[in-house]
């Protein structure tokens, strides 16, 4: 067995190596062209598609497309399909969060469906297949890629991105805790997408966060994250809790629940499917799939 593990993580190191030795991955961010107009302009949607127990982001703004993580493996059919029947085109950005099965297990099959012009990572090697793939999928695409830190901004139409966490160099044995945070900003509104970042990073971009319309809670409603000082800096006006109906893991915690304002509207994709809000003439509309 310790054979077994030492020869995979060799295997996704050198995969990983590779890339970087060929210039793919890099810091510093100069990007491509946009991909042709997909959806009218000014209109901003912020889709949190349910793929059970994980993680799939799509944003579509001002005919440019963002796609924040890709579910489980279980669930590249769905997470295909739903994506095929938004027109989307070749996604601007891909943001994987970190290299959690949970995150990242369809998205080989994203980017070999869709392609990319710019995929974004934590600088974080996984052993694991799913891993090895994801990065030899976004090769043979010709993906122009980085390892994202705090302060890499970006443009998607009108919107405006920024990531808050991981700062350069930070190193951390939990993954969740290397998680991309993306804040993103259309006109009024914002959005905070947290992956499954828990207390250790909130307390690492706490100093950096303002009140936001949506916060996708980190970790799938974990007790783990979305700590109450993260949460009275946030005051979110909307909580997303991307979750599998009946899980084993008990998200969204209890606790977590108990620690949201009493204003704060909470959608869970097990209760509602697939969320969708969209911010058009300077008005936000919520839309849900059940």
């Amino acid at each position: 067995m310790r054979k077994l593990v030492k020869h995979k993580l060799r295997r996704a190191m050198w995969s990983l190596a590779c890339l970087v030795a060929a210039g793919i991955f890099y810091g510093g961010m100069q990007f491509l062209p946009s991909s042709t107009p997909q959806t009218p302009d000014g209109e901003l949607a912020v889709h949190f598609i349910d793929v059970g127990q994980g993680d799939a982001i799509l944003l579509s703004c001002d005919g440019e497309t963002a796609i924040v993580d890709a579910g489980t493996p279980q669930c590249e059919e769905d997470l295909l399909s739903y994506l095929q029947s938004q027109n989307i085109g070749k996604p601007k950005y891909i943001f994987a969060t970190h290299p959690h099965a949970d995150h990242i297990g369809s998205m080989a099959a994203v980017v070999d469906t869709f392609g990319c012009e710019n995929f974004i990572m934590p600088e974080m090697v996984s052993y694991t297949r799913t891993f090895e793939n994801m990065l030899s999928s976004v090769e043979q695409a010709g993906c122009q890629t980085a390892y994202g830190v705090a302060g890499d901004t970006f443009t998607l139409g009108d919107a405006q991105l920024k990531l808050l966490w991981p700062t350069e160099g930070f190193d951390a044995s939990d993954p969740n805790e290397i998680s991309l945070v993306l804040q993103v900003t259309y006109g009024e509104y914002s959005f905070l997408l947290t992956g499954d970042a828990g207390k250790d990073a909130e307390e690492g971009f706490l100093s950096q966060v303002q009140p936001v319309t949506v916060l996708k809670a980190g970790h799938h409603g974990s007790d783990t994250s979305s700590t109450e000082a993260f949460l009275q800096k946030a005051q979110p006006e909307y909580v997303v809790i991307s979750v599998g109906a009946g899980n084993s893991y008990g998200h969204p915690s209890p606790a977590m629940l108990e620690r949201l304002d009493e204003n704060c509207q909470v959608l869970r994709t097990d209760e509602k499917g697939s969320i969708v809000f969209t911010v058009k003439e300077g008005e936000l509309h919520v839309s849900t799939a059940r």
